[in-house]
């Protein structure tokens, strides 16, 4: 079954049929529940049946905190993106559904059009890493044997097949694809064709950011510019480094998924990384160099 419906959790059935006829503007497909406690069985029951919820804060049975928690320490509903729909907007507030592990969020009250954005950037986010997951086992595991690789990129499926192939050298494959996807493709755009955070949210929001990519790609001013990625073993670690030809950048703001950007329908790329996929995330430099550990594979037979 092909992850392709968002599922609505909200208590007020009105705003729900709301927010479904909103995305279906937009293409998705939706569903409504009004109880978390009915949300986690529908997700525990056909979690592949989703690829994004959309869950407000405040339920009458189980608040939706505890709601993202749970779906979270399930492993087969954890990497589904939950985007929290809020009337709490503090700082603190942000931070707290940040810990427990929504990097998504619109609040209350909303505009159709940044619901729609931020529904696609989770639903995009999910299906790329869906499918990299997926890449994975067209991989040759045999590149777990390698004690030093050096490798070049210029583009984004060349990316794509680089992560794929060297999360085999780390543990868990899954979750380091991940994070070496973003540290490649955040090497190409930002690095390589110049793009910065404003203009890659101004490019998002007018569906003109893939095309923008593919342009620069081609101009002679970056027709050369390539990426390398290193990979070096140790007896317990795998060191990755990027580098790229950009001027660097300073990635502290992008370490943690600050509140300020919640509702950005980007930028939590590094963030992301650093908590989820890697055990040390370190910047070099002028900052156009990345250095990413994690633990080695095990040796196959």
């Amino acid at each position: 079954m092909a992850a392709d419906t968002i599922l609505v959790v909200d208590d007020d059935q009105q705003l729900g049929r709301f927010i479904v006829e909103v995305l279906g503007h937009a293409g998705f497909a939706g569903e409504i529940c009004n109880l978390g406690r009915e949300a986690l069985e529908r997700l525990g029951e056909t979690p592949e049946r989703y690829e994004t919820v959309v869950l407000d804060r405040r339920m009458p049975d189980i608040d939706g905190l505890s709601v993202l928690r749970r779906l979270k320490g399930n492993i087969a509903t954890r990497d589904i993106p939950v985007v929290l729909l809020t009337g709490l907007a503090s700082e603190q507030d942000v931070i707290d559904g940040i810990d427990a592990g929504a990097y998504y969020y619109v609040t209350k009250p909303f505009r159709e059009s940044v619901l729609q954005a931020v529904v696609r950037a989770a639903a995009d986010d999910f299906r790329a890493r869906t499918s990299l997951r997926e890449e994975l086992a067209s991989t040759a595991h045999a590149v777990g044997l390698m004690r030093h690789g050096e490798f070049q990129f210029r583009t984004p499926q060349q990316a794509r097949v680089l992560a794929g192939l060297l999360a085999h050298c780390g543990q868990p494959p899954s979750a380091l694809v991940t994070g070496l996807w973003e540290l490649l493709i955040n090497a190409i755009e930002h690095g390589n064709l110049g793009i910065g955070y404003e203009e890659k949210s101004q490019l998002l929001a007018e569906g003109r950011w893939q095309r923008e990519v593919e342009r620069r790609l081609l101009a002679s001013e970056h027709f050369e510019k390539y990426g390398t990625v290193t990979v070096e073993m140790t007896a317990r670690h795998v060191i990755y480094t990027v580098t790229d030809c950009g001027t660097g950048l300073d990635p502290r703001p992008y370490f943690d998924f600050e509140p300020g950007r919640a509702t950005h329908v980007h930028g939590r790329g590094i963030a992301m990384a650093r908590r989820l996929s890697f055990t040390s995330l370190e910047y070099l430099g002028n900052g156009n160099t990345v250095r990413a550990t994690g633990e080695r594979a095990a040796a196959r037979a």
